[in-house]
C-alpha cells in the first residue's frame, strides 16, 4: 500500500513539474504576446450630470402610549381608547408583553403599522424623569 501511495505521489509530481516547465518555456518563447497593446487616443467628452434628485422628506416620529398585547402571533399596542396599532418588530416587543410602555415611531396610516423607533417601559420613562 505504501509503494502505491508512492508511485502516485511521485507521478502527481512529475506530471505537475512537466506542465510547469512546459508552460514556463511557452510564456518566455513569446515576448511579444507580453506586449502591452497600445489603444488609440481619444479626447475626451464631456458628460452631462444629472439631475439632482429631491431628498425624500421622513416622517416625523410620533410618539404612543399603551398596553403590548399580543394579537395571534404577533404583538400589538392597545392605547386608553381601546384602538390597536399592530407593531412591526416583534423581537423589540415581546419582553413588554403585559406592560405599559411608550413608543416612538411611525404610523403606516392605511394598515395602522405602527414601526417601532424606540420603545420603552412607563416605570423608566417616569424614572428618568425625576
Amino acid at each position: 500500500m505504501r509503494e502505491m501511495m508512492k508511485r502516485c505521489l511521485t507521478l502527481g509530481l512529475s506530471l505537475s513539474y512537466v506542465f510547469v516547465a512546459g508552460f514556463r518555456r511557452r510564456e518566455l518563447s513569446a515576448p511579444a504576446a507580453r506586449q502591452p497593446r497600445k489603444f488609440p487616443i481619444q479626447e475626451a467628452k464631456p458628460v452631462p450630470l444629472p439631475e439632482p434628485v429631491p431628498a425624500p422628506q421622513l416622517a416625523a416620529s410620533i410618539t404612543f402610549s399603551g398596553t403590548v398585547v399580543r394579537d395571534g402571533s404577533r404583538f400589538a399596542l392597545r392605547d386608553s381608547d381601546g384602538a390597536l396599532f399592530a407593531l412591526d418588530s416583534t423581537g423589540r416587543a415581546w419582553p413588554f408583553e403585559g406592560d405599559d410602555v411608550v413608543v416612538t415611531g411611525l404610523l403606516d396610516q392605511p394598515g395602522g403599522l405602527l414601526h417601532i423607533r424606540t420603545i420603552e417601559s412607563i416605570d423608566d420613562v417616569r424614572a428618568e424623569a425625576v
